[in-house]
């Protein structure tokens, strides 16, 4: 994971993230694990693999399960001061990631509940 964003809509009972992956990394793991990036199949297991990494490591690290994220997506663009995601301190803007990503959450969350 290069970036995340966990965003908690105050409706629903668990968290969502948004996540920007190490691409490089990413080709490493698709390969050692035998898989095509560009099969559907294998963005399934990827996004399980993600999460699967992100509960164990919450759970390490003493995270109530309330918590922990439920749900994620794969996102493309980084976060960035010049796209405007990004403060010049490095910290997420979070009113502008979830104005712009507001409909992703929103379906995160319907995919989520099925």
């Amino acid at each position: 994971i290069s970036q995340m964003f966990v965003y908690g809509d105050s409706f629903e009972h668990f968290l969502v993230a948004i996540v920007v992956l190490n691409d490089d990394y990413v080709k490493r793991w698709a390969n050692n694990e035998g898989l095509d990036l560009n099969a559907a199949g294998s963005q399934k297991k990827l996004k399980e693999t993600v999460l699967n990494d992100m509960t164990i490591e919450g759970k390490r690290r003493g995270l109530m399960s309330y918590e922990q994220v439920k749900a994620i997506e794969f996102i493309k663009e980084p976060f960035t001061i010049e796209n405007g995601l990004l403060t010049t301190t490095f910290k997420a803007r979070r009113y502008a990631v979830e104005k712009k990503y507001k409909e992703l959450f929103q379906t995160i969350y319907a995919n989520a509940r099925i």
